[in-house]
């Protein structure tokens, strides 16, 4: 099966705004604030800012043999809701919950990590313990272990730099 991470276009928008609102129902269970309002509308809603073209912001969707299975929104230096001195921060990332426990959500995050070399940081909302193991479990492997664990604003947190990743030797295979 083909995996894209492709940049998502204006045309495309109208499907990230259908996407986000499961994204939301997920991180609903966790706390951090996400309620419908009197309109039946997710709130809050930060996806008008992802999709308005500002710099910085990488709003990307993930296609699996064409068909839309979540998506990633990355923000890049000087994003303003990133540490100082990071390059990229991974604000959201969502595959459908049809397409978890396959290793699609590993082959995402380790084409956006190569995509955009740098330092990256990451948080979960506390209460998400899963999201936690499974960044900790796949930042562990991208990175062969050298990434720091820690907090940012009281959230579990991890930072490395894509760009210290050992690179397999020519003729070894990584599965």
């Amino acid at each position: 099966m083909t995996l894209a991470v492709l940049p998502i276009s204006p045309a495309e928008h109208t499907l990230l705004r259908n996407l986000y609102p499961l994204y939301l129902h997920d991180l609903s269970e966790f706390g951090g604030d996400y309620t419908l309002d009197a309109e039946g509308l997710w709130q809050p809603d930060y996806l008008p800012y992802w999709l308005s073209g500002k710099e910085g912001c990488h709003p990307l969707l993930f296609r699996l043999d064409g068909r839309p299975v979540g998506f990633a929104l990355v923000g890049q230096a000087p994003f303003p809701f990133m540490t100082p001195g990071r390059d990229f921060h991974l604000s959201e990332f969502f595959v459908l919950r049809g397409e978890r426990r396959h290793g699609l959500g590993r082959r995402a995050a380790f084409t956006l990590f190569d995509r955009f070399p740098g330092t990256w940081e990451l948080s979960q909302l506390p209460a998400n313990q899963g999201a936690t193991a499974f960044w900790r479990r796949v930042i562990g492997q991208y990175m062969a272990g050298d990434f720091e664990d820690t907090t940012l604003e009281g959230d579990p947190a991890q930072v490395f730099d894509s760009r210290k990743r050992a690179r397999p030797s020519p003729g070894i295979r990584m599965r």
